[in-house]
């Protein structure tokens, strides 16, 4: 039996690397620029046999494809293999190479083998706990790579992937992708049964280990059953992988637009306008204007002009980024400035420079425009976000 001291300290060493590892590998805002394809197994690790079809060759030609085909449609988007050729790759290093080519996307590709030659379809991997045996056995199954490393079990000290009590980590392992992970995943999903026309078996979660180390998002695919004869007339035909990388690429596209719309650096002018709080009342004709209507203009305005005069609830900023989900770490943006949030109706905004003069936020725009291209000046009264022109309107009033 493991003993329960080397689970722990795995584990110890494992959140300490994976905390500091998501505080480099936040998702960028603005167009993916990286993605890492991960052919599972390789080298002296067959993966999943049947007769002489190896799972290291099938997910290799997979992993190819799918590489030619995000080169080919956006070249200047860099994609890092794990493995291009049939050599063996750690577990652990998979996750490595990834981190240090700072990809924002990490997919893993296997195929997947049962007792029963009945048992057929495709499922995709997020990390995380099983919540069934079968996912628990897909897990085991590739997590007994390690079983080809050299001093494995000195390397992920006493880990056995056989054993039940080993996996007692992954109750306390956290994964801060998980949501983006989840929407990868999904359209993944979809888009291989859509194509192969193989059986839904979901999308699940598991713990396996080349998924352990990954600083961004990251699934592993199932794409289907080596042990099965129609899956595998599908996993070894040039037509079958062809149809296989083209799912995950369309996938990765929709994952890849969604991305950018809804976390995006913002054009210079370019104001959401669900955020933006209009001070004006709404014009009315000469005819229309009532009495009433008068007296509550008058009102209006005098309270306008009372709102006016405290300085402190008015100033300019530089918005930098804006973003659907909040964003934490800065640092790709070089900027010396500290970055400031404001929550909005369904966006966050980010912005540096804040300052009670309209002026003094242009002064500041050019500064940050070294960094920044796209940043813009914004208005904020009383913590919510009004047009610069109204903010203009007010500052004069406050003179």
């Amino acid at each position: 039996m493991i003993n329960q001291y080397s689970v722990i300290s795995l584990l110890l060493v494992i959140l300490l690397l994976g905390g500091s590892k998501s505080l480099t590998a936040q998702e960028a805002l603005g167009k993916i620029k990286c993605i890492c394809i991960d052919a599972g197994h390789g080298g002296k690790d067959p993966g999943a046999i049947s007769g002489r079809l190896r799972e290291k060759d099938i997910t290799l030609a997979i992993a190819l494809k799918l590489g030619k085909m995000v080169s080919n449609t956006y070249p200047d988007m860099k994609v890092v293999y794990t493995r291009t050729k049939d050599v063996a790759v750690d577990l652990r290093e998979r996750g490595k190479i990834a981190n240090k080519a700072k990809a924002q996307l990490f997919i893993s590709i296997h195929v997947n083998k049962f007792a029963k030659s009945s048992v057929r379809g495709v499922e995709t991997y997020v990390l995380g706990l099983h919540k069934s045996e079968a996912s628990f056995q897909v897990a085991m199954k590739e997590n007994e790579a390690i079983h080809y490393e050299e001093d494995y079990s000195v390397k992920y000290d006493g880990f056995d992937p056989k054993k039940a009590e080993s996996y007692i980590m992954f109750n306390f392992l956290k994964n801060s992708h998980l949501k983006n992970s989840m929407e990868f995943a999904a359209p993944i999903q979809k888009e291989l049964v859509a194509r192969t026309r193989m059986p839904d078996r979901e999308v699940r979660q598991a713990g396996f280990i080349v998924l352990m180390d990954v600083g961004m998002p990251a699934v592993l695919i199932e794409t289907g059953f080596i042990s099965n004869p129609n899956d595998q007339k599908i996993l070894t035909s040039e037509s079958g992988q062809t149809n296989i990388a083209r799912s995950i690429f369309t996938a990765f596209q929709t994952y890849k637009n969604n991305v950018e719309k809804n976390s995006v650096v913002l054009t210079a002018g370019q104001e959401d306008k669900k955020d933006v709080v209009r001070t004006e009342t709404p014009k009315t004709s000469p005819k229309q204007e009532t009495s009433k209507t008068v007296e509550k203009k008058v009102e209006t305005s005098s309270t306008t002009k009372a709102e006016a005069v405290d300085k402190n609830d008015l100033f300019f900023a530089i918005q930098v980024a804006s973003s659907k989900t909040q964003v934490k770490d800065f640092r790709y943006l070089k900027l010396k400035y500290k970055v400031e949030e404001l929550k909005g109706v369904d966006r966050f905004r980010y912005y540096v420079g804040k300052t009670s003069s309209y002026e003094k936020a242009l002064d500041v725009q050019k500064d940050v425009r070294k960094t920044v291209k796209d940043c813009f000046v914004i208005a904020i009264y009383k913590g919510k976000q009004i047009t610069v022109a109204e903010a203009k309107k007010l500052e004069q009033k406050i003179k």
